[in-house]
């Protein structure tokens, strides 16, 4: 590897930062790739009436969420080794523990938030169906 511009603390931020991201995308990631199989499940059964058919926007998702989560993947993993040289007791493991943590955290959060605004609206609409 080659000589690492920034400095070690910098390097400490970039590893939490990159584990954060890691953290952020692996549950969408699992989930798109959990909906691509229960569609793919779904599309086999045999019964009456219109076959559900595997949705291509749902494919395209799940690859590209797994395209940037391994992405990040690297990235964490290229900085946690460019880390390690340069302080060769370097405590990476609680940094990434703490990043994935952090951005699984984070996602949660907004993915509750996203869910009640989403509820409110569909609640809102049926209420103005109402009147």
């Amino acid at each position: 590897m080659g000589e690492t511009l920034i400095g070690p603390d910098e390097l400490e931020l970039a590893v939490s930062g990159l584990s954060g991201m890691v953290g952020a995308l692996l549950l969408p990631a699992i989930g798109a790739w959990l909906r691509v199989l229960l569609q793919w499940i779904e599309s086999d059964r045999s019964g009456l009436g219109q076959q559900p058919r595997l949705s291509g926007l749902q494919i395209i998702r799940a690859v590209l969420t797994s395209f940037a989560l391994f992405f990040f993947f690297i990235a964490l993993g290229r900085a946690a080794g460019e880390l390690r040289e340069i302080r060769v007791e370097a405590p990476v493991f609680a940094a990434i523990v703490t990043g994935l943590i952090a951005g699984m955290l984070f996602w949660a959060i907004y993915a509750a938030g996203i869910s009640a605004l989403q509820t409110d609206y569909q609640r809102a609409k049926q209420t103005r169906r109402i009147k």
